[in-house]
């Protein structure tokens, strides 16, 4: 999950639990204010009865026959009553609660003010009440209207919390875009400052763009080693193919010597072909060729084959194809790629059985066109597929013939073209490499 969404989703969380906690205590809230209201308003109207009795005596308010009072309005929300009081009973102090009254056969809630008075000898307890049912009521509303303003706030925070992530984290995608998903080549790393008002991604910045540094550093140095080494070798590895060559021309050799000088002549070749392929890789990863070519895949295959048909013919290899047609291939190197193809479909050969088969099919998915290259032969362990493509790893254990720079060049190749390879293999059944090969 993606941190944008991450802190969005928490914001949202955290706003609907302080939205309900809001709205669980904003009823209560309410109730408590109303009731503040009500009492202040039943202690007025208890004051101005008591007024009208110490004023005009209790015969200003109209009594009933058995002494007792009781009027309420039409709502049937709010009621005085004044009912007589054993004189042997101690009065009760006021007090101010919730009690269901009872009009006319029918209960309602009401918040009743209760206060005992003596007025001729006589006590007398006077209640006043006022109905609940509004405040019931409101705080329904109340809950209701909190929880739909709680979901579509929260909706809405969710929509602006993921809008400004995305813009908090632009600097750091931008980051991970231009430094860490890194170009073939070191020495295409882009050193720009990313512009944010965010310590933490600028401290990040700084720190990528100072290993990039080193990184791109030791990665000049190695190159250029590399190829200063390998111009320094060929030359003096030249004279001495020269000399040796010269030596056995010219019969001046002992027979018992030549043998030794033709196994010397093998070995001064091989190197040449490795300091050769370690020229070319570094030439590669240094963008030293040019893309102006596009190439037909199939007749590239085609062109491959018929260079390669004595070397099928001498192992009775029996070759396979399947070759969708497609559109062509470029901007590339055609020498490059066909060294490539090259490579792969020679490896094919040598460490194949007698005998055996090729199979190399072509299919376009899309935008890909999808080159696999299939041989029956020896196979690889599945320890050893890691490194297949790592320089100077021997392809085979049994392989004699050089250091395994075939495939790295491959790979160079590819990645240099942004094709996609890999490869799948079993020992004894044969190996498979697929290329991913972009056709637009």
């Amino acid at each position: 999950m993606k941190l944008q969404v991450k802190l969005a989703i928490y914001n949202a969380l955290s706003k609907g639990i302080i939205f309900g906690a809001f709205g669980f205590l904003m009823p209560l809230l309410v109730e408590q204010v109303v009731y503040d209201h009500i009492d202040k308003r039943l202690i007025a109207r208890t004051d101005r009865v008591m007024k009208i009795i110490s004023k005009g005596g209790i015969n200003e308010i109209i009594m009933e026959q058995d002494c007792s009072f009781e009027s309420y309005n039409i709502l049937k929300e709010e009621f005085v009553s004044i009912v007589p009081l054993p004189n042997d009973q101690h009065p009760p102090e006021t007090f101010i609660l919730n009690e269901a009254w009872e009009v006319e056969g029918e209960k309602l809630n009401h918040r009743i003010i209760s206060q005992a008075f003596v007025y001729d000898n006589q006590v007398y307890q006077l209640r006043i009440g006022e109905g609940l049912s509004t405040i019931d009521q409101l705080n329904i509303i109340i809950v209701q209207f909190s929880i739909t303003l709680m979901i579509l706030f929260v909706l809405i925070s969710v929509f602006i919390d993921i809008g400004f992530v995305r813009l908090m984290l632009k600097p750091f995608n931008k980051i991970v875009k231009q430094k860490l998903q890194l170009p073939q080549s070191p020495a295409n790393y882009d050193f720009e400052t990313i512009k944010t008002s965010t310590y933490e991604f600028s401290y990040l910045d700084r720190s990528i763009n100072e290993l990039l540094k080193r990184t791109k550093n030791a990665f000049l140095m190695e190159k250029e080693f590399i190829a200063n080494v390998a111009h320094e070798l060929l030359t003096p590895i030249s004279i001495l193919q020269n000399r040796l060559e010269n030596m056995i021309i010219s019969n001046e050799v002992p027979e018992e010597f030549e043998n030794k000088i033709v196994e010397s002549l093998k070995t001064l070749k091989r190197l040449s072909k490795i300091i050769k392929a370690l020229l070319m890789i570094s030439k590669i990863e240094n963008d030293q060729y040019l893309k102006q070519d596009r190439v037909d895949l199939p007749t590239m295959v085609e062109e491959t084959l018929s260079e390669l048909a004595e070397l099928i013919e001498e192992k009775q290899i029996v070759v396979v194809k399947n070759l969708d047609s497609a559109n062509e291939f470029g901007p590339c190197n055609k020498s490059l790629l066909f060294t490539m193809v090259f490579n792969l479909i020679n490896n094919a050969i040598r460490y194949n059985n007698i005998g055996g088969h090729i199979f190399i099919r072509g299919r376009l998915a899309k935008d890909t066109y999808i080159l696999e290259i299939e041989d029956t032969g020896i196979g690889i362990e599945e320890s050893q597929l890691e490194n297949i493509f790592d320089r100077f790893k021997r392809f085979s254990q049994h392989d004699d013939q050089g250091y395994g720079l075939g495939l790295p060049i491959v790979k160079t190749i590819a990645n240099f073209h942004r094709i996609g390879i890999r490869m799948i293999s079993k020992p004894l059944k044969g190996s498979t490499v697929i290329l991913n090969i972009p056709i637009k």
